[in-house]
């Protein structure tokens, strides 16, 4: 009773009525017990009020952030309750997350779990020797009529571990106690424990923390939070408002990547030699920023389906895109205005988002609106075919993000941006407002001084080709087939990295204003697949496994066959075959399976555009032969985006003010006149 009144006391100060309301309010508590971490095991002990003869508890089923129901009941392999004097509850489990316990006549009662936690991502549980992660929706059990009340945890380390570290606040004086306002913010805020190095610094007079976990004297710390604080001061501008008090970057170091947006800290995974390999860190920074970006996009801005959320079944919205795509579209932007890569660095990345979406066939199925509402259903359970039914949001947001500032920038004649549409969006609609498509819609449309609804419906709602010429026109930029630089038609012009922009003339006009349009159409050319009279060789033989309207699939041959023999000839096992990915094809946005490779499109090459061909294959354990003609596939264009061959001197100072760097002499001599 002495402890708890020491509690309430830090919260409420000294006033007896305050005590009382707060007694009375008091929601679910927790003692974390890590001292079985080395066998990735947690104890947990959450102790809470009772509704009435009976109690029901649950567990969340998904983390916000990550748009997957991942049924985290699973992991709990053991499960009790009692009341405060050890008697034992009848407790029953009722649904996939949920448990009713008979209470009785106790006022409260406990439960006890056993809790598995060897699951290493930025949204699960993992304990082990050294450290551990533990997020809250994995991790804490809680009375679903409570999920409004304070939440309080108690963490028990084992013997040698010595910090703990989570953007909860710290309750009195004792170490590794911490409270949420909420059952949300307990959701909210992940916990690191163990082997930690802390850096503290502080932008704006705001406190943040780059917290490594498992550093092991391999990260350079101290660089890592310089480079964050950079990064951070550039948010900042583009936001123009800092909606938290202090802010924390969990960074777990090991194998693994990936990271996950809260509030007020994110976690991230990193490599162990990150800060030792540039192009490594410039990832890093990248995800760092990513991340960070969500403090305000899809944390305090979010979508109106996402404004309360409901742990135990899927929330459905069109504007993930917005949350996540312009998110990506930012992440190294603002590393660039922030002096942290180049300029080449960032067109280098970029370009390969657009190689990526303009060689992903899926781009032609489905648009950037029903990517984001079926993400639960879709992104995140990758079939075969899903290069060619599918895109991602992630992608196809950050260019259609792009294209929108471009295209406000150029409406506007430079007026506007896309960081003045956030700015205003994040003042209307912040907090418990949220968005929905029109909200966004408008106000990019009020920003730009010009209704947009036409490109949204063309850019977001359809399958048509994006169109890069106002983009191209405003910046002074090119899109479409880039050379390698070996390539005999090559330019002279400025080169994006590793490649030769085939230029196209840049408008006469300097003072291209608007739309502009130039000689380039901005659209691709689509790929040809052409099944042959036999006679032709031009193009590249092709069979296309996996991919829709290909020679394969037209004849029945599945992504999922086992390819055992071509013509009577043995394909060993030890070859590489061309069925399956090797990565997940939404992600990459690669369309890799459009490309010849492996021991079996090789041999597909010694046969006649035409030519019927017998392939053997193993198809649930039975040994059957599928005919098929083989395909010709031309050359698919070569996209990416680059510089200019020429470049006015407007597009310079368009480029200049939408990478924040440094103007030209003849601009500053006509900005002092």
């Amino acid at each position: 009773m002495r402890l708890l009144l020491i509690c309430l006391t830090f919260v409420f100060g000294s006033s007896l009525s305050q005590l009382t309301l707060f007694a009375q309010n008091a929601g679910p508590s927790y003692q974390v017990d890590l001292s079985d971490a080395i066998n990735h095991y947690v104890s947990v002990t959450m102790t809470a009020e009772s509704t009435g003869e009976s109690t029901q508890i649950m567990m969340a089923t998904w983390t916000p952030g990550s748009y997957l129901v991942r049924e985290y009941a699973k992991h709990i392999d053991s499960i009790s309750a009692s009341d405060l004097e050890g008697k034992p509850l009848s407790i029953e489990k009722i649904s996939k997350n949920r448990w009713k316990i008979q209470t009785g006549k106790a006022k409260n009662f406990r439960v006890q779990y056993h809790l598995y936690c060897n699951e290493r991502s930025v949204r699960t549980n993992w304990v082990g020797l050294n450290y551990g992660v533990l997020n809250g929706a994995p991790t804490f059990l809680t009375v679903p009529e409570q999920i409004e009340k304070p939440h309080r945890v108690s963490l028990q380390l084992p013997k040698g571990w010595k910090k703990s570290a989570t953007s909860l606040k710290g309750v009195g004086d004792e170490s590794h106690r911490y409270e949420a306002t909420n059952y949300h913010e307990l959701v909210d805020s992940p916990i690191a424990v163990g082997n930690l190095s802390i850096y503290p610094f502080k932008v704006a007079g705001v406190e943040h923390k780059l917290v490594n976990i498992n550093e092991l004297n391999y990260y350079d710390g101290e660089k890592g939070s310089k480079d964050l604080a950079k990064m951070i001061a550039e948010h900042h501008k583009v936001w123009g408002v800092v909606p938290y008090d202090r802010y924390l970057f969990l960074n777990l170091i090991g194998s693994g990547g990936g990271g996950l947006e809260h509030d007020n800290s994110s976690l991230l995974m990193s490599s162990r030699f990150g800060t030792g390999d540039e192009a490594s860190y410039k990832r890093w920074l990248g995800l760092a920023s990513h991340e960070f970006f969500h403090a305000w996009n899809v944390r305090r801005l979010r979508p109106k389906a996402l404004v309360k959320y409901d742990y135990e079944t899927e929330v459905y919205t069109p504007s993930l895109w917005v949350a996540e795509g312009i998110t990506s579209y930012y992440e190294d932007l603002l590393l660039v205005r922030a002096g942290l890569i180049s300029q080449d660095d960032f067109l280098r990345k970029f370009s390969g988002l657009v190689v990526g979406l303009q060689q992903t066939e899926g781009r032609k199925v489905q648009s950037l609106r029903d990517s984001s509402h079926d993400a639960w259903i879709k992104y995140y359970r990758p079939e075969p075919n899903s290069s060619s039914t599918q895109i991602s949001y992630y992608t196809k947001g950050a260019i259609v993000g792009f294209l929108l500032d471009a295209k406000i920038r150029a409406v506007s004649e430079g007026k506007g941006s896309l960081d003045d549409a956030l700015k205003l969006l994040f003042e209307k609609h912040s907090g418990g407002v949220g968005f929905d498509p029109y909200d966004f819609q408008s106000i990019c449309s009020e920003v730009a001084g010009a209704n947009l609804d036409a490109w949204f419906t063309a850019s977001v709602n359809s399958t048509d080709e994006l169109d890069y010429q106002v983009a191209a026109d405003w910046f002074g930029l090119e899109f479409g087939d880039i050379r390698p630089s070996n390539d005999k038609e090559t330019s002279s012009g400025d080169k994006a990295p590793g490649a030769v922009a085939k230029a196209a003339e840049s408008p006469s006009n300097d003072e291209t204003k608007g739309e502009v349009k130039g000689e380039t159409s901005g659209k691709p050319e689509p790929k040809k697949v052409v099944e042959g009279d036999g006679k032709s060789k031009k193009g590249i033989r092709w069979l296309g496994v996996g991919v829709a309207d290909s020679p394969a699939t037209k004849a029945g041959l599945a992504d999922s066959d086992e390819i055992l023999a071509i013509n009577g000839v043995r394909i060993r096992s030890g070859d590489e075959v061309l069925p399956g990915r090797t990565r997940n094809p939404i992600d990459t946005g690669s369309a890799s399976t459009l490309r010849p490779r492996g021991a079996i499109e090789t041999k597909i090459q010694e046969f006649e555009v035409g030519e019927a061909i017998k392939i053997l294959i193993a198809r649930d354990d039975s040994i059957q032969e599928v005919l098929v003609t083989v395909g010709s596939l031309s050359e698919p264009p070569r996209w990416g985006m680059a510089i200019a061959k020429k470049v006015s001197a407007s597009q310079k100072e368009h480029l200049a003010d939408w990478l924040r760097q440094p103007k030209s002499a003849s601009a500053k001599k006509s900005e002092s006149q």
